[in-house]
């Protein structure tokens, strides 16, 4: 069914599909100067070197998994928190998972037993950290990155819920401050759009030219990596990548949505802060720490619900809200109890104890542009009033 209030919905106006139609009557469909100008405004904003666009996030975690040459031989460190995408090329490189339990306070990877783990001998390979911005709220990078012991880290940065958001210590994500590589997504439930999409931002040049020769089927035409002398129609591949360009249209989208971030980001903080208002004084639902409001900008509004106090299973609540018009998700199914990983792991329940329990009350609550404080007014209401006189 059409929610009327779907947890997520992209903001579109004359002006963004102008821009699409414009880029439609370009001589260049993909791989022209839109989206140059588009990478330009990313790296720009955020204070990067290098920004290099794809096709989805889901394409640019991978070319970042490629241009750091991740192995078998590495250790991943990273959340239980997030979608599979984020661990996806690593896993399929045979690398070793290892995952960190959360705080609660954020949904993000609890930095203190990240430290812990990093602290542990090991006897090959890499440290290869993932860590995610889960809703939009910053790991402490500082912090992290000041327990690393390896010379040879490689920190990746899963920021695709991120984009406008800051580090506790101030500098924007995205910044690659603290890391190799950030990784961006512009799917239609993110801040900003380009329809699918996402990018990666560096400061360092060898990342850069190898996140593009992956988006380019790693087609070489020019020295020095060439081994004989260019030519006209000549090139040469030495190594497996893939087409993950993305379009000029896309790009049209992306820069015209940027030219809104200030105004998304604004209505956001302000839709939180009407949701602080109207259910923190809720005896069954908690919601994540105010201190971060200030830094971060919501990809996502999650509230953890304490359904057997509420009297109901997530599932069936999710259809009465549903039934009042009212979309909802979850985000997320913790990575180590999927098949895929515990095929490879076993069943690793027990080692993340709050991890578990913030997944059996975690709701996903609408949180978009659009959104106005009257609709979130009705959609606490609904919440709000729900009897709970009944028990599991």
């Amino acid at each position: 069914m059409d929610f009327e209030f779907p947890y997520a919905k992209p903001s579109i106006e004359a002006a963004d599909k102008q821009a699409v139609y414009d880029a439609l009557g370009e001589a260049r469909l993909t791989r022209g100067p839109i989206t140059e100008r588009f990478e330009r405004a990313i790296g720009d904003m955020v204070g990067a070197r290098f920004v290099v666009a794809f096709n989805s996030g889901t394409s640019a975690l991978w070319a970042a998994a490629n241009a750091a040459h991740i192995s078998a031989a590495d250790h991943i460190i990273t959340t239980p928190n997030s979608f599979i995408a984020t661990i996806a090329p690593a896993l399929s490189c045979g690398a070793h998972l290892r995952f960190v339990d959360i705080d609660r306070s954020s949904g993000n990877m609890d930095v203190q037993a990240a430290k812990e783990l990093l602290r542990q001998p090991r006897s090959r390979g890499r440290t290869v950290i993932m860590p995610v911005h889960f809703a939009g709220i910053a790991v402490d990078m500082k912090k992290l990155t000041g327990a690393l012991v390896d010379p040879d880290a490689v920190i990746i940065e899963d920021a695709a819920h991120a984009l406008g958001s800051f580090y506790p210590s101030g500098e924007p994500v995205g910044s690659s401050a603290y890391s190799q590589m950030t990784v961006f997504s512009f799917h239609p439930a993110k801040t900003i759009t380009t329809g699918e999409g996402g990018c990666v931002t560096t400061n360092d040049e060898q990342f850069y030219h190898r996140l593009k020769l992956y988006r380019n089927n790693a087609l070489i035409r020019e020295k020095p990596d060439l081994e004989r002398e260019p030519a006209s129609g000549y090139y040469e591949i030495h190594e497996l990548g893939m087409n993950m360009h993305m379009t000029e249209m896309q790009a049209a989208l992306g820069l015209a949505q940027l030219t809104r971030l200030p105004l998304f980001k604004n209505k956001r903080r302000s839709l939180v802060q009407r949701y602080r208002e109207r259910l923190q004084r809720h005896p069954h639902i908690t919601l994540f720490d105010e201190a971060f409001d200030t830094r971060s900008v919501y990809h996502l509004f999650c509230v953890q619900i304490d359904f057997t106090k509420m009297g109901i299973e997530r599932a069936a609540f999710m259809q009465k809200l549903r039934e009042a018009g009212i979309g909802t998700d979850v985000h997320y199914i913790p990575l180590y109890q999927h098949h895929v990983i515990k095929q490879k792991y076993g069943d690793q329940t027990a080692s993340f104890p709050h991890m578990e329990a913030y997944y059996s009350q975690t709701l996903t609550l609408p949180l978009y542009y659009d959104l106005t404080e009257e609709n979130i007014d009705y959609i606490t209401n609904v919440i709000c009033n729900f009897p709970t006189e009944n028990r599991i």
